[in-house]
């Protein structure tokens, strides 16, 4: 084999060294929802990237327990990182006034305009002010015993072409691993909303099946009764599944349940492995 060179025409100034681009800028977006799981995930985010590229983002929907505000100011003040508010405004019950929908344990509006919109509006601001090619990673607080959630959430990223990072799977970290680090490792109480319920969602989250409902009785009866209110208002239940009979808030109060409910990620609050 005969190699050649490279000649170039006279007068010419000869190879050219082509300028290297930067990376395209990126954003990695902490769901910042009040929960133990998306709080270490918030502190997983800090560790793992640059902390000038982390987002916590939290979208209120104007019904969390006032605990859970508690908790989010606290937790970003000792993370040293501040919270990110998009938010559509709209309380709960006023966008299913206002939609003429009141949620329901199929069908949850709520979730998709008061979070999942708001989400995107972000991420379109982001490309908007950082140009198309800015590289976006959510970071989502799902573990490992909620696979639908975790199938929903990477079909949502995809179809808004991003990329989806589960830290809690990953690093196979149990929820109560996530409490004793907010606790111990943070000094940060939980929301006290994890005292009866499993999750830190907004008080009377129609999402809640029955055990949860009797505990929003048990623990926030003013809720409960605007809400069983609400399903006279719109003349069907909130509570729904499948085939099984579908009751009201008020029937449900005076049938109670047929069996316990098991929690799938059961937690304690209080005194962790730190002894505190």
């Amino acid at each position: 084999m005969t190699q050649t060179s490279l000649e170039f025409p006279p007068g010419s100034a000869g190879p050219v060294d082509l300028p290297i681009l930067p990376p395209p800028p990126r954003r990695v977006i902490v769901g910042f929802s009040g929960g133990v799981t998306s709080a270490w995930c918030a502190g997983w985010a800090l560790r793992t990237f640059p902390r000038e590229e982390v987002v916590l983002l939290f979208h209120d929907t104007k019904r969390e327990h006032p605990d859970t505000y508690r908790f989010l100011r606290e937790m970003a003040d000792k993370l040293g990182h501040p919270i990110t508010e998009q938010s559509d405004g709209r309380s709960v019950v006023e966008l299913f006034r206002e939609e003429g929908f009141l949620g329901n344990g199929q069908e949850t509006p709520c979730t998709t305009d008061l979070k999942a919109k708001q989400g995107l509006a972000f991420i379109n601001g982001l490309r908007r002010d950082l140009g198309p090619a800015v590289k976006i990673i959510k970071v989502v607080g799902y573990s490992a015993v909620e696979p639908k959630r975790v199938a929903k959430a990477v079909g949502r990223a995809h179809h808004d072409g991003v990329s989806v990072r589960f830290p809690v799977i990953e690093e196979r970290i149990t929820k109560q691993a996530c409490v004793d680090w907010c606790q111990c490792a943070m000094g940060v109480k939980p929301s006290a909303m994890y005292e009866w319920s499993e999750h830190a969602n907004c008080v009377g989250c129609v999402k809640g099946g029955r055990a949860y409902w009797l505990k929003v009785h048990e623990h926030h009866p003013e809720i409960f009764e605007e809400m069983a209110a609400l399903e006279e208002e719109f003349g069907h239940t909130i509570i729904r599944g499948g085939d099984r009979e579908h009751v009201t808030l008020r029937q449900l109060v005076q049938i109670g349940l047929k069996r316990p409910v098991r929690l799938r990620e059961p937690i304690t609050l209080g005194a962790c492995e730190c002894g505190d």
